[in-house]
């Protein structure tokens, strides 16, 4: 019997956590922030990992984290630093009807419903673009839809991850560790740590550490468990919910204020997404 729990925890928690972002993002560099959500990740997940360990499908874990956790989740956060986790978080999802397209270049017939589902994706962008608060958003909204074509190719290695065996465990904490690493390469070349905050208490350091750890540990856990136990397709039909719920969290808590046409974007992106993977 298919469980759509997984999927469902997962996307309250990744409409959570962007919320939150943006506040930090004032203060850390978007690297260096990237840095610390997923060397903490790693480490916080290290012990299972090693206790449960398997190299079996390790490899693709690993391309997973560079290209999606390193490269694709900086240009996500450099896109809520631009216009707010309730405009990035529901344009970055156009992945999901990306990876719809792939299957083009793969030889797969895409069904008419997906073109349907492009244009509303395409409209939503566009209302979110014209949002009502008088801020330009181009820039924010190049950085998600960039951040969306990275995910685009990082997404599926974990699907090739988990079908080589890859424990799920293992897979996340290979992905965390990558990207890690990758980032702090990159953090140490440019000398980012000259421009390391200071000041910060910590309590917001614990605060900060608690919502990546439900962010890159627990819902990679779920994400990964679902697409282990219901597939790829429900579990990303189900994960989609996620950016309209960013905006309804961002306006009930009070961080953002979404206006109506912003969530009209959101209904329209989210609909097509979930058009385009269930049909």
């Amino acid at each position: 019997m298919l469980n759509p729990a997984y999927a469902l925890v997962a996307a309250l928690i990744w409409a959570f956590s962007p919320v939150y972002y943006r506040g930090y993002l004032a203060k850390f560099d978007f690297l260096s922030f990237n840095l610390l959500r997923n060397s903490a990740a790693a480490a916080a997940i290290a012990v299972p990992a090693l206790y449960l360990w398997s190299s079996a499908g390790l490899t693709f874990a690993l391309g997973s984290g560079v290209i999606t956790l390193a490269c694709g989740d900086s240009l996500f956060l450099l896109s809520i630093r631009e216009t707010g986790a309730s405009v990035a978080a529901p344009v970055v999802y156009t992945y999901v009807l990306m990876i719809q397209f792939v299957g083009i270049t793969l030889g797969q017939v895409v069904p008419y419903a997906n073109f349907v589902a492009a244009a509303m994706v395409v409209a939503g962008v566009y209302v979110l673009s014209k949002g009502g608060d008088g801020k330009p958003r181009a820039r924010g909204i190049a950085f998600a839809v960039s951040a969306g074509v990275i995910w685009t190719v990082g997404q599926e290695f974990i699907q090739a991850s988990t079908n080589a065996g890859g424990g799920v465990v293992p897979i996340v904490f290979t992905r965390d560790l990558a990207a890690a690493l990758a980032l702090g390469t990159v953090f140490l070349l440019t000398k980012r740590y000259r421009k390391w905050p200071r000041g910060i208490g910590t309590k917001t350091y614990v605060i900060i550490l608690g919502i990546v750890i439900s962010d890159l540990v627990a819902g990679s856990l779920l994400f990964v468990s679902s697409i282990a136990a219901i597939g790829v397709a429900l579990t990303v039909i189900l994960t989609s919910l996620s950016p309209l719920l960013t905006q309804v969290f961002a306006k009930a808590l009070g961080k953002e204020s979404p206006t109506s046409r912003d969530f009209l974007g959101g209904v329209l992106i989210v609909s097509a997404l979930v058009l385009a993977v269930a049909l």
